[in-house]
């Protein structure tokens, strides 16, 4: 007879339908009821959800439960961690993932140890370069149940990531980590295991005995048939080596909906959460951090810790996605406010101390990016300055060359032209949810507006900007039965306003309006040079080549939208982003951003394009985005150098006036052949995080420091 192992758990969102603070009270209970049953009878086993998030918030609460906690943890019975929180795979940074797991093993650490289990169960698909994460903190072999494709038709597959690496892969079938939840109940273990024997073969069945905010099931041990083995995911992956020894492959990232619902547009739904995570992520990464570890005074772990705590807890699905009630979007919206806030403050203070050294009645103006830099500055004119360093400038010169011009729709440069005209807003109508988008079912586009003026802000030498007013009359929402848009529109002046300054190799694009509209979507057509079956898309350490369409199945539409991170390129163009950020090839001419989705309810229980539900039918008004809206991006002409300019516009020089001192410039280490992700003090050394984000290998010089990189090879330094 097959063998079957159970694992008691419970999957906890520490908010969602209900607040953060509405929930724990329910986590303390949960785990209360957990500690009691593992130290009453020591066959009983638990996993604790894979982050050390719920500990925490456990703890917080009972601080006498840690030394518990601890000792079962000790005693292998009580598994935890290694996240600190289970967070959405595609709309944090690559850092931001890469923080989260050493905060949670270094939590772990303190109750007992992490279980070495790369703990995926619900991300809404799982990035390119995730094996490789994990194999470098140690661990070598993951579990997941959302994005694996119809390839694997076994419980387990090899997973290789962009690099190569490879990490074996156990996939939970018939409902994921679910899938023995009721067994005491309506299911059976008979029929839990009738279930699941296709998918094993001859070897041991894994049943995960629990769902979200579960309590453990009390009478288990003694319901269960004689031989049925109850562990830890911990005890399951030491024990089992399938037998199986030939698996299916699969590479790079996961976004299939064949096996459970991807749940795809949460990366558009409440857009300005990622807008708030985007300025977040940049403010500790990019320049708190490395401007602290070159030029700052004590290291502010303190400060730090909390901002990225405030991140990390962001970072849970239902958090960040956006697909929570309104309370929770408000509360993960503070949270980011507050990590910019140190971010932001920690980056005045090393202005301040960099400024005591430059003279006075000059601007200092300070490179976030590891290579040298010539841009126009406001006030300044072109201004040069080193590698992570920077410069003090005088009083600028007058300039009559004509460097960049705009005319009519058209802006240009040295370096490019762009007609804005060609930008294309299309509204359509969205009956969908906050998970998936779902058009009427008759969907009316409105792309014509019925007026169109320009107006010349800038006309250059260095800087040359113009506005494109278009208005037009949207529908002011879907008709209740979701059978097509209201006949009752309304004016919106949409002001699209294209600015391109000297030497940029970009066109920097913002769109706005006033949004009084809901149950719709609003994207900006841009058009490509040429026509393509395929999109590049940046995000997580990683380049994706991505196909037009994912897989579909599973009861839900397969879409032709995706996130991308720093920028998408595609038929001759690259879209630069300062966020997570969603976009779609369409017809093979045209990549189209979504700019707003204006949504109402978490899940709706009859979304056309998903047949089971998501989530509550809870309401959630303030996802309509009603008020002022703006969606910044930059167009560039040049995508074989997308990631260098990305570099430029997502990070913009820093300016403060000089104060008393002597010197005029400084510089800090430069890289070359890389990509920086990372630069901080950590245990009395400078320590870098590059990445080689392309498909050759490739030399990297750090400063005084070479070494070489394998393709998509992600290498973490220590530097003199």
């Amino acid at each position: 007879m097959t063998e079957l192992v159970l694992v008691p758990h419970t999957h906890w969102d520490r908010e969602w339908y209900r607040p953060f603070q509405s929930f724990r009270m329910s986590l303390v209970d949960v785990v209360d009821e957990v500690l009691e049953l593992l130290e009453g009878d020591e066959r009983w086993r638990f996993t604790l959800d894979g982050q050390l998030a719920t500990v925490d918030d456990y703890v917080e609460i009972r601080p006498e439960g840690e030394a518990r906690i601890r000792a079962l943890v000790e005693a292998g019975r009580l598994a935890v961690g290694p996240w600190q929180t289970l967070m959405d795979e595609f709309l944090v940074s690559g850092e931001t993932t890469v923080r989260n797991l050493e905060a949670g093993l270094a939590r772990a650490a303190e109750v007992g140890g992490a279980m070495r289990v790369g703990y995926l169960p619900d991300m809404f698909g799982h990035v390119a370069q995730m094996p490789q994460i994990l194999r470098a903190a140690g661990i070598d072999v993951a579990i997941m149940w959302r994005g694996v494709p119809s390839t694997v038709e076994s419980h387990v597959f090899d997973w290789e990531g962009i690099d190569g690496t490879v990490i074996r892969t156990e996939y939970m079938p018939e409902n994921g980590y679910s899938n023995a939840a009721y067994i005491l109940g309506d299911d059976s273990v008979e029929a839990l295991v009738e279930r699941l024997r296709p998918w094993f073969g001859d070897d041991p069945i894994l049943g995960m005995v629990g769902t979200d905010h579960m309590p453990p099931a009390r009478d288990l041990l003694e319901r269960i048939p004689e031989g049925t083995r109850v562990a830890t995911l911990a005890e399951y992956f030491a024990a089992e080596r399938p037998l199986q020894q030939t698996v299916a492959k699969v590479r790079g990232e996961l976004r299939s909906a064949a096996r459970a619902n991807l749940l795809p547009d949460v990366v558009s739904a409440r857009i300005d959460i990622k807008q708030a995570a985007g300025r977040a992520e940049r403010a500790l990464e990019r320049y708190a951090e490395p401007l602290h570890a070159l030029y700052g005074d004590a290291w502010p772990q303190a400060f730090l810790d909390v901002a990225w705590s405030r991140l990390f807890q962001n970072s849970a699905h239902d958090s960040i996605c956006g697909c929570s009630a309104d309370e929770v979007s408000a509360q993960v919206l503070v949270r980011y406010a507050e990590a910019e806030q140190i971010g932001n403050e920690l980056t005045r203070l090393v202005l301040e101390r960099i400024a005591a050294q430059a003279p006075s009645g000059t601007t200092v103006v300070v490179n976030p990016s590891p290579f040298v830099r010539t841009e126009v500055v406001d006030g300044l004119g072109t201004v040069t300055v080193p590698p992570l360093g920077w410069t003090a400038v005088g009083r600028a010169a007058p300039s009559d060359d004509e460097r960049v011009q705009a005319s009519g729709t058209t802006v240009r440069s040295e370096l490019l032209e762009l007609d804005v005209a060609s930008f294309r807003i299309v509204d359509g109508g969205d009956f969908g949810d906050s998970y998936n988008y779902a058009p009427p079912r008759a969907d009316r586009l409105i792309d014509e507006p019925v007026d169109e003026q320009v107006e010349l802000v800038d006309a250059g030498p260095l800087r040359a900007r113009i506005v494109l007013h278009r208005t037009y009359e949207w529908p002011r929402a879907v008709e209740a039965d979701g059978s097509r848009r209201s006949d009752d529109e309304v004016e919106v002046e949409v002001d699209i306003q294209a600015e391109v300054r000297a030497g940029e190799p970009f066109v920097r694009v913002r769109v706005s309006f006033d949004n009084p509209c809901s149950d719709h979507r609003v994207r900006l057509h841009v058009p490509l040079k040429h026509e393509t079956d395929r999109t590049r898309a940046e995000g997580q350490f990683a380049i994706v080549e991505r196909p037009p369409q994912q897989e579909g199945g599973h009861g839900e539409q397969g879409l032709g939208t995706y996130p991308a991170g720093a920028f998408v390129a595609a038929g001759g163009v690259a879209l630069l982003f300062e966020h997570v950020s969603e976009y779609e090839l369409v017809d093979g001419r045209e990549l189209a951003l979504t700019v707003l989705r204006s949504i109402g309810l978490i899940s709706r229980q009859a979304n056309p394009w998903r047949v089971e539900n998501a989530g509550p039918e809870l309401a959630i008004p303030a996802a309509q985005m009603h008020g002022p809206h703006s969606f910044s991006f930059a167009w560039s002409p040049d995508p074989d150098r997308a990631l260098e300019h990305a570099e430029r516009y997502r990070h913009p020089l820093l300016t403060t006036p000089g104060v008393a001192g002597s010197v005029r410039e400084h510089a800090g280490p430069e890289l070359e052949g890389a990509v920086l992700t990372s630069l901080r003090r950590r245990n009395g050394a400078l320590e870098a995080r590059i990445v080689n984000e392309t498909n050759e290998p490739s030399t990297a010089h750090v400063g005084d420091v070479s070494v070489e990189l394998r393709p998509w090879e992600i290498r973490t330094l220590r530097l003199s």
